[in-house]
């Protein structure tokens, strides 16, 4: 599969898990679906800052846009830290909503004016030859438990990692 499709479906089924998260009630649920949702956003922040975004940066230099794009990843995930602490409180939702909101910006931003700026550089053979690859790292952060991923996502950031 081509690296933007899949990232592009990846948008799709986080998007698709927000809205199952809107629409129910339990606490118990809600937590299970947002377990979904920091997962599924911990391996694509994988994918992006390991395989994608670099290749991005190689054939296009840093610029603008992707340099936001590393900046939004480190806010989301800090917002998904903040409702995984929040999980067990009344705030809980309010932090869902908010990781939400920043989600849509960044994959708006990413769909909108990176990809098509990405699929001109890069060439359909190069997306082509990125999609295995990404996909089997996504695959691999899937299998582990998003916390760690994201304590030490977190901790470069904090550190002043934009990569």
């Amino acid at each position: 599969m081509n690296a933007i499709d899949m990232l592009k479906k990846q948008h799709l089924e986080v998007s698709d898990l927000f809205a199952r998260f809107a629409a129910i009630s339990d606490k118990n649920e809600k937590r299970a679906i947002f377990d979904k949702i920091a997962a599924a956003l911990v391996a694509h922040d994988a994918i992006e800052r390991e395989i994608f975004y670099p290749a991005c940066e190689r054939e296009m230099g840093k610029g603008e846009l992707l340099g936001e794009s590393l900046v939004e990843h480190g806010v989301i995930e800090f917002m998904i830290h903040r409702a995984d602490l929040n999980r067990r409180k009344e705030a809980f939702d309010d932090h869902v909503k908010v990781l939400k909101e920043m989600v849509r910006h960044h994959v708006d931003e990413e769909e909108d004016e990176l990809f098509p700026k990405v699929t001109r550089a890069l060439g359909k053979a190069r997306l082509e030859k990125l999609g295995p690859k990404m996909w089997a790292r996504f695959h691999e952060s899937l299998a582990g438990d998003f916390r760690v991923a994201l304590t030490d996502a977190l901790n470069q950031v904090i550190a002043g990692a934009t990569k």
